[in-house]
């Protein structure tokens, strides 16, 4: 009987051992298919990549987004020279005297 035992335990255990090898498997399988999904889709994007770029609505947008950025630019480096000047534009007003030559007064600039 006690060899029936050990066997039937070894049995178990080797029913045990081939059902975790069967599940690392099909994960490992899993894992090798996600890979080479991904490998496909790298070397799809790197192929578009090398493409010669067509007309593109986000192209477009991007286009007009840059454009919107550089005016908001543009506008802030004349704020920043309006607000340069306007210590010497509140000294003429304070003391009476009219805007030296050059500078602008601060209500020109709206």
């Amino acid at each position: 009987m006690a060899d029936t035992s050990l066997a039937d335990r070894t049995i178990t255990r080797l029913t045990a051992v081939e059902a975790g090898q069967t599940a690392m498997r099909q994960a490992l399988g899993l894992m090798l298919d996600t890979l080479k999904q991904q490998t496909n889709l790298l070397r799809e994007i790197a192929a578009a990549v090398q493409d010669e770029p067509g007309p593109s609505p986000v192209l477009e947008s991007l286009d007009e987004l840059t454009e919107a950025v550089t005016q908001i630019g543009v506008g802030i480096e004349s704020l920043s020279t309006k607000l340069d000047a306007l210590p010497d534009a509140i000294s003429t007003a304070m003391d009476g005297n009219a805007a030296p030559p050059g500078h602008s007064s601060v209500s020109e600039a709206s």
